[in-house]
């Protein structure tokens, strides 16, 4: 059984439509990667939420704008 990860973005005034939220990432230093990338494009989302896509899911980290 390979424990996947996805993101939860934290967005100022809305929503982000950014594919890599759609993304399952199957490592956390993949998920990291592309909560950096996700913070740089868009100056709207604050922070990313990490979390293993289990039911529930689980908390794994969040990636802060810096």
């Amino acid at each position: 059984w390979l424990c996947m990860f996805k993101l939860i973005p934290t967005v100022r005034g809305g929503t982000t439509n950014s594919p890599l939220v759609a993304v399952r990432y199957s490592t956390v230093d993949e998920a990291r990667e592309s909560s950096k990338q996700l913070i740089h494009e868009s100056s709207r989302v604050t922070r990313v939420m990490i979390v293993a896509d289990e039911h529930p899911p689980r908390f794994v980290e969040w990636i802060e704008r810096s």
